[in-house]
Formats: structure tokens, C-alpha cells, sequence
């Protein structure tokens, strides 16, 4: 029986034994009334209360059980993983966390020295007031995050002003003629035996709804943190794969950096075993990986298969010989040893928060400083079937607001194989932004060329750009430009 049920006997019960205590209120006054009647009705009365009692206590227990399951779990959910340090610090985290967001400048100071900051005024980059604490800055910015794969290939670390050697072994200038390997001994001739990590801004924003701020620790937390890890990870693959040049962040993408050398192949998996036999020959084929999408893999192997149940069933690596990396971002496949690649941030990572009392959320924006190196180039190859266009970048000319020009920079457009495109035709198409759909232009000064004199009014305008080459079209968007009205 459930508790539910027990309720509602206990109110049936209730009711009839009032209603028999009525009954012989009004009856034992009445002398018509036989002396038996009025003897028969107590006693039922009195059988009704014993067996009142008796569901009442039963009802009690239950409830007290429930009642204690409910605080268990309650307190399991606020802090309660069965490692007395790790619930400390969850706690801590989270007065911190709710200190901050609440804009308790007293109680956030104290929770995050408590959770081993940098006092104030100490040689901090004169951000003391708003240092992250060393402790969360250490989990949210070095721990792996399963949703940026790359870190389980390449170097991730958080130190000052980091400078390594490009080999990982040491060198001499006078010995680079033995190096076996001449683009990488010509490269380091060029570009210098070591690397330096540079200061790179990347704001990140967690929201925070008010009944997750007012809930649970362990909720708060995890909010928190969850999302400042998930857009780090987002940042970092959006850099590693960029195929929009921004001169800024050109050095962090494998599709941007100068040096690396692109494989061609009859198709994807042709490409990519070219890709790496040409690395064996270049001494870094021992430890190299496959960066590839998974779309692609699986397009490949259905073509491979052929109905071959086996081959679907066999692990990336099987089928490749060299281990394999899913990532969505990489558009073309990246083949190397990636232990020449590194992630790095910069110990000095700061915060702020805002909120939107309509809403009824907060958010607790993150800065971090960072870079991403490809150390070597050449211990790096692409991988593509043919050449297609794969990255494209419009600017203003003058000012964004109607009636000025906006153009597709030639230097801008990112080709698989590193090259101009030389060999196909290169189209343009401006559109507008009309609700959520894009919509082609069909009139227009220069509506079908790379430059496009805006039309009167504020509006929001891209290009789509073709490449067509004996092997067919690909397109690429440029980015989004909102020009104001005049």
C-alpha cells in the first residue's frame, strides 16, 4: 500500500469516527433512545480509533521513511562522492561560483583564496581582484575534455611564457646538414630551432540559470564548469581547423599554417595512406595519427565494403594501420605526428559576471590566454581527393553601412591543397539575410562579382563562393556583414 493510499484511509476513517461521535452526542441526550444503540455505536467508535491508530502509525513510519530517503538523496546530490576532499572542494567551488555570480565581492574573495588564488595585490598581471583560483583554473583549462579529441593526440599545458625546441631532441646549428630529414632541417634553418607561445584572448560565457545558482552545489558547479570546458574545447578545435584566415590565429590551424604539404589520392583512404607513407620517409610515420571526420570515414568504408559486413565492423585504426581521430571540424583529413602540436594557456586567466534579471539568468564569462602551435610543419601532411575550396573571408571597404562596397579577399580563399586554384573557375553569388534564410540576390551593383555595393537600408549580407574544376563545384560562405543604413 502506498503512502498515497494510506492518506486517504486515514481521512475515510477520520470521517466515519466523527461522524459516530456526533451520533452519540445527540443520541444520549434523547432518553428515547435505547441505552444498547447508544452502547453498540461507542463501541464501533471505539473500533474505528483503534484501527486508526494502528494505519496511523503505519502511515508515520512509511512517511518517516520517505522522508529520509529524500533527505539522503539531497544531501547525496549537494556534496557526497565519498571522498572527503573532493566534496571540500565542490563546496568551496560552489560558494565561490555563487559568491561571484550573486556579486558578493567579500564572500568570493575569501572562496577563492580558500581554494588556493593569488592574494591581491601580488605580481598577478594586475588582475588580483578578478584571478580565477589557481586550483579551478588548473581543472577547467589542463584537464582532458572528452569533447575536443585533439587532446588526447597533442600537448596540452599552462605555463608563462613558454618556449620549447622544435625537435625533440637536442641539436646543434652546425649538425641541421645531418638532420635525414631536409624539409625539417630546412624549415628550422628558416624559422628558428624553437617556439614561442604567444598571449591569445578567448572569452568564454556560462550560463547560469537562477534555480541552478539557488540549487545544489554539485548542480552549480557542474553547470558552471561543464560549460566553460565545453566552449574552451569548441575554441580550441575551431582554431585547429580554421579555414578563415584572420592573420591573428593563422598559425594555429593545420589548414593555415605555412609548410604543411598536401597529399593528393584517387579517394580519401588512397589520400591518406599516400599522406603517410610520405611521412614514414620523413622519420615521423612511427607515431603518427589520422585527424579525420567521421562522415568522411564512413563514406569511404561504405564505398570499401562493398557489402562486407567485416570490414564495417572493424575499428579506424584496422583498416588504416595508424590511429584515428573523429573530429567534426577537420573538413580534410590531417595526417602527422602530433606530438609537434601544443596547447597552451597562459597562467593569469580572469573573470567576470553579468545577469539579466528578466530572464533570470547569470553568466559567469571566463577569459583565458592561450596559444596553439604547430611546431613543425613538416611533421605534418593533408589529405584531399581533389582540390576544393574550403575557407573564404569578405570585409568592408570603406565602412559598413549602406552603399559602400563589400568585397571577398582574394588572399582569403583557402584551397584543400594549399594552392591558388589555378585550375578551375572561381564564381560569386551575394545574399541577404531575410527572417533566418538567406536569400540570392539577383540584382545589384556587382551582385555576381566579388564586390557588391549595398543597397539602401541596414541589412545582413555574405557571399557564396564556387569553385568549379574537372572534378566538380564546391562552395564555401563567407562571413556574415550587417551594414547599418546611412
Amino acid at each position: 500500500m502506498t503512502l498515497f493510499e494510506l492518506k486517504e484511509k486515514l481521512t475515510t476513517l477520520n470521517a466515519a469516527i466523527a461522524a459516530d461521535a456526533d451520533w452519540i452526542a445527540e443520541k444520549a441526550a434523547d432518553p428515547s433512545v435505547p441505552m444498547e444503540d447508544i452502547k453498540t455505536k461507542t463501541a464501533h467508535r471505539d473500533d474505528l480509533v483503534t484501527r486508526r491508530d494502528l494505519l496511523q502509525k503505519q502511515h508515520d513510519e512509511m512517511e518517516d521513511q520517505q522522508k529520509k530517503a529524500l533527505d539522503d538523496q539531497r544531501k547525496k546530490s549537494e556534496v557526497n562522492t565519498g571522498d572527503p576532499d573532493k566534496d571540500s572542494t565542490i563546496k568551496a567551488k560552489a560558494a565561490f561560483y555563487k559568491a561571484a555570480l550573486m556579486g558578493d565581492t567579500e564572500a568570493a574573495q575569501k572562496a577563492y583564496e580558500g581554494l588556493g588564488a593569488i592574494p591581491a595585490a601580488s605580481a598577478d598581471l594586475g588582475s588580483g581582484d578578478n584571478l580565477l583560483p589557481t586550483v579551478m583554473e588548473s581543472t577547467l583549462i589542463t584537464e582532458p575534455f572528452d569533447d575536443n579529441p585533439l587532446r588526447t593526440i597533442e600537448q596540452v599545458s599552462q605555463v608563462t611564457g613558454l618556449e620549447e625546441p622544435k625537435l625533440l631532441f637536442g641539436i646543434e646549428d652546425e649538425d641541421l646538414a645531418d638532420i635525414t630529414d631536409k624539409e625539417t632541417a630546412k624549415e628550422i634553418e628558416m624559422t628558428g630551432g624553437t617556439v614561442s607561445y604567444g598571449r591569445f584572448k578567448t572569452k568564454i560565457v556560462a550560463t547560469v540559470k537562477d534555480t541552478v545558482l539557488h540549487g545544489t552545489p554539485t548542480n552549480l558547479v557542474t553547470t558552471v564548469e561543464n560549460a566553460l570546458r565545453s566552449g574552451l574545447a569548441r575554441k580550441e578545435k575551431i582554431r585547429a581547423f580554421s579555414t578563415t584566415p584572420d592573420s591573428t590565429h593563422d598559425h594555429m590551424s593545420f589548414y593555415l599554417k605555412t609548410g604543411i604539404t598536401p597529399i593528393p589520392g584517387d579517394d580519401i583512404i588512397d589520400a591518406i595512406l599516400k599522406a603517410l607513407g610520405d611521412l614514414a620517409d620523413h622519420g615521423y610515420g612511427e607515431n603518427a595519427s589520422v585527424v579525420m571526420r567521421r562522415s568522411d570515414y564512413n563514406a569511404a568504408i561504405k564505398i570499401l565494403a562493398n557489402n562486407n559486413a567485416a570490414l564495417w565492423g572493424a575499428k579506424p585504426e584496422d583498416v588504416i594501420g595508424y590511429p584515428v581521430t573523429f573530429i567534426d571540424k577537420a573538413v580534410v583529413p590531417v595526417v602527422g605526428d602530433f606530438r609537434y602540436s601544443r596547447q597552451n594557456y597562459d597562467i593569469g586567466t580572469i573573470y567576470e559576471t553579468d545577469k539579466d534579471g528578466k530572464k533570470g539568468e547569470y553568466y559567469f564569462i571566463l577569459t583565458a590566454w592561450g596559444d596553439h602551435q604547430i611546431k613543425l610543419a613538416s611533421a605534418f601532411r593533408t589529405a584531399y581527393i581533389r582540390v576544393m575550396l574550403i575557407g573564404a573571408v569578405a570585409s568592408a571597404v570603406t565602412t559598413l553601412v549602406a552603399g559602400n562596397d563589400l568585397t571577398v579577399v582574394d588572399a582569403s580563399l583557402v584551397f584543400n591543397d594549399g594552392g591558388a586554384g589555378t585550375d578551375g573557375t572561381i564564381t560569386y553569388l551575394w545574399q541577404k539575410l531575410n527572417g533566418d534564410d538567406w536569400t540570392d540576390l539577383a540584382t545589384g551593383t556587382g551582385y555576381n562579382t566579388k564586390t557588391y555595393t549595398t543597397a539602401a537600408g541596414a541589412a545582413t549580407y555574405r557571399c557564396k563562393v564556387t569553385y568549379v574544376d574537372d572534378d566538380g563545384p564546391s562552395i564555401v560562405y563567407t562571413n556574415a556583414l550587417t551594414v547599418a543604413a546611412e
